[in-house]
This record gives structure tokens, C-alpha cells and sequence, in this order.
């Protein structure tokens, strides 16, 4: 006895189709203009500046990361 059938693999039709592709667009409109953003604020950070973040959070993170695992032994 089966307890789950296999579903059709049934394609969309075309207005589906349509559909679909105004809203990946949509999408990628939306991520475009935030990346923008992000990118227009974050411009005049130097690379030192970027290096030291990245450093701080990873060692945030690892520092987070170890008390959790002290916590369980």
C-alpha cells in the first residue's frame, strides 16, 4: 500500500508563464535598487576599515559560537 502518490509533472501554461516572469523581475528590480543603496553607503569605507570588521565579526562570531559549545559540555 502507498501512502503518497507521485505527482504529475504537469508544465505551467503560458499565462502562469507571464506571470512568473513579471514577478522575478519584480524581484530583481527590488535586490538591484538595495544593492545600489548599499553600495552608494558603503562606498567611502576603506579597506582597512573593511578588513577590521570582517575581523571583529568573525572573532564575534567564534566567541559566540565556543560559549554555546561550553555551554553544552
Amino acid at each position: 500500500m502507498r501512502l503518497f502518490s507521485k505527482r504529475k509533472n504537469r508544465g505551467l501554461s503560458s499565462g502562469q508563464e507571464q506571470t512568473a516572469g513579471r514577478i522575478a523581475l519584480a524581484i530583481l528590480s527590488y535586490q538591484q535598487r538595495v544593492a545600489d543603496y548599499l553600495n552608494g553607503k558603503t562606498a567611502g569605507i576603506s579597506s582597512k576599515t573593511w578588513l577590521m570588521l570582517l575581523v571583529v565579526f568573525c572573532t564575534g562570531f567564534g566567541l559566540y559560537c565556543l560559549s554555546l559549545l561550553l555551554q553544552i559540555l
